[in-house]
């Protein structure tokens, strides 16, 4: 479900083209912006996830406790992880995004590969947290280490966010230039 929001994830601000200016003008902190938009994409994943859990279900079975759990706890773990890394790039390495040419539009390609190395860390990490709790014939000991795991992505994102408005106005300059490029 996460995979399917990297280019909204990993580019917050990429829509807004020449409105970008109205966040540096309006007396709202850009962490505000950045927390709605987070939490809108949080719902919508979680959405996305609830979809294809029933639809797995549907179609395999109900699956075992200790598997949704774990399921549950790395999601709790990769979703803010995915956000904080998706606010630094938004912040650093934003790119103009035309919503009519999305599927046809190249993006950042430096944006591109960090988020494809981010993505393959946080579903690598999963990986050998549910092999260790397999080979260890387990499932359950996967749930307090993605928890673990959750709670430090939760703590970098918040401090992320605490920094995003001394980030937005070091690159204030370059972040109008790019969003507002053939406007």
């Amino acid at each position: 479900a996460l995979l399917g929001f990297s280019q909204m994830l990993y580019n917050n601000l990429g829509a807004e083209g020449a409105g970008i200016q109205m966040y540096f003008l309006s007396p709202t902190p850009i962490r505000t912006v950045l927390l709605a938009k987070n939490l809108f994409h949080s719902a919508l994943c979680a959405l996305m996830a609830l979809v294809a859990g029933t639809m797995t279900s549907l179609r395999l079975g109900v699956p075992d406790g200790a598997m949704v759990a774990a399921t549950a706890a790395w999601l709790l773990f990769a979703l803010p992880a995915n956000l904080a890394a998706g606010d630094v790039l938004s912040l650093t390495m934003a790119y103009r995004v035309n919503p009519g040419r999305i599927s046809r539009q190249r993006g950042s390609q430096a944006n591109a590969i960090l988020s494809l190395l981010i993505q393959l860390g946080v579903i690598g990490s999963g990986a050998v947290v549910f092999f260790l709790s397999w080979y260890w014939g387990n499932l359950w000991l996967a749930v307090p280490v993605f928890l673990t795991l959750g709670a430090g992505a939760v703590f970098a994102w918040m401090r992320v966010l605490r920094n995003a408005d001394g980030i937005a106005n070091q690159r204030r300059d370059s972040l109008i230039a790019t969003l507002m490029k053939d406007s």
